[in-house]
């Protein structure tokens, strides 16, 4: 009898053990799919997200996204104009990892210290960020408007979600500086670059030239980010795939992605920061704001939320605010 129990207890621990092996394989075999899917240049992540999204039945809601796509296809047509007419000057860095990056630069004909550094969102490039960039020179400044890494003409196979970007662009700052030492710097980012360059703020070499930092609509964390994306488009929980997936990422990409925390660096920042959020937003979802907000160890911050605005739409949906609001704060802390 105890032979025959004994017999059955091995059996039931090696169907346990069996399952157990099998659950890590496919939990690992996820998460390699899944950083995979967010972070190379080639994926379709940014369409497949967008058609994950919350798609509002109200005709009024409907009538004011239209309205706000309109302006924004609008503004970017517009601002391209702008960029292939004005002046432009193509700069390339070598990354600490040896990639190639390119910005483009639109040096103010009036001679001026201040600077605008745009960072584009997740899976775009530059032209994303002449909008902003065409305001900044119009208001006297000299843009500077980088491809982050994976992105546009940069190089890199990789979107690190401003993991290793933020390293990037405290050398496009530096760069900004050796050209004019006396560089007043504003940091002006959306989504992905909003996140990077909140990841930026808690740099411990991040040059006094930084005068002020705008963010709009970056998310409060990769992790956060992902468990998010997780959920939207695969229904699944945070365990254990994103644990899978953070293991994957070191491995794939040379990081852990749990590293990618804009909280943690903005508990360091000294720089005056403005934060902005459309409470539509369900890319980075609009609770974000709150704790990343909440986190800015600066006391010198304003935010401010757009009511109905999706996500990256703040400036398109009311322009006018938006706008007043940005030079508002920069005039004070400049």
């Amino acid at each position: 009898m105890s032979n025959r129990s004994s017999k059955k207890n091995v059996l039931i621990l090696r169907i346990v053990i069996s399952f157990v092996l099998i659950i890590t394989i496919l939990s690992f075999i996820a998460g390699d799919y899944m950083i995979k899917f967010a972070s190379r240049r080639s994926s379709n992540a940014s369409n497949s997200i967008s058609k994950s999204l919350t798609v509002f039945d109200d005709p009024e809601q409907q009538a004011f996204e239209e309205k706000v796509r309109a302006t924004k296809r609008h503004l970017l047509e517009e601002s391209a104009l702008w960029s292939d007419k004005t002046p432009g000057e193509t700069l390339t860095i070598t990354s600490f990892d040896g990639l190639k990056l390119n910005a483009l630069l639109h040096r103010n004909p009036e001679p001026s210290h201040l600077w605008m550094i745009g960072v584009h969102g997740f899976q775009n490039n530059m032209s994303s960020m002449f909008p902003f960039a065409k305001k900044y020179y119009e208001k006297g400044y000299n843009v500077l408007t980088p491809d982050l890494r994976g992105c546009g003409t940069s190089e890199g196979e990789q979107i690190t979600m401003g993991i290793l970007d933020k390293r990037d662009i405290i050398q496009w700052i530096n760069v900004v500086i050796d050209m004019d030492p006396d560089a007043k710097i504003v940091l002006h980012g959306i989504s992905m670059g909003a996140s990077t360059i909140m990841m930026v703020s808690g740099e411990d070499d991040l040059p006094s030239n930084v005068k002020v930092i705008v963010e709009d609509c970056g998310y409060s964390s990769v992790w956060a980010e992902y468990a998010d994306k997780l959920d939207k488009l695969f229904h699944l929980p945070a365990f254990p795939v994103l644990y899978t997936a953070n293991i994957m990422c070191r491995i794939n990409n040379g990081y852990f992605f749990s590293d990618g925390s804009c909280i943690e660096a903005l508990k360091k920042n000294k720089t005056p920061m403005f934060f902005v959020h459309g409470d539509a937003d369900d890319y980075n979802p609009f609770y974000m704001l709150d704790e990343v907000y909440e986190a800015d160890a600066c006391e010198i911050k304003e935010k401010m939320v757009v009511e109905r605005a999706r996500h990256g739409y703040c400036s398109y949906a009311e322009p006018d605010r938006y706008w007043n609001s940005v030079w508002s704060f920069i005039d004070k802390n400049l």
